[in-house]
């Protein structure tokens, strides 16, 4: 019972580690639509100034250039961890009600 015990353990710690790579991989994605949408309504208004107009343009690319990379970054790492998980956890177990295997009555085959 024991290994039963284990086995359980370990794939229920490498699902907990595909969902949570699988959720820091969106959040990253979506934080960075956020910060890049926050930081567009501060660069437009310092567009709006001719004093700091060429410097706006400047700062908003460098700006954005490092936050897509940070962003894309952390989502890539996590998308590496979640294949990383994936190939430890082997063969899926096979589906625990075998009426979605059988071909459903009335169909032609």
């Amino acid at each position: 019972m024991s290994i039963q015990f284990d086995k359980h353990q370990r794939r229920w710690w490498l699902g907990m580690g595909d969902l949570l790579t699988h959720g820091a991989r969106h959040s990253a994605i979506k934080l960075e639509r956020v910060h890049l949408a926050i930081a567009d309504e501060t660069f437009g208004i310092l567009e709006r100034v001719p004093v700091t107009r060429p410097w706006s343009r400047l700062v908003r690319v460098s700006h954005h250039g490092i936050s897509r990379l940070s962003y894309r970054s952390v989502s890539l790492a996590a998308a590496g961890l979640g294949h990383a998980i994936a190939a430890l956890s082997g063969d899926p177990e096979p589906p625990v009600d075998r009426d979605q295997e059988a071909p459903a009555r009335g169909t032609l085959d």
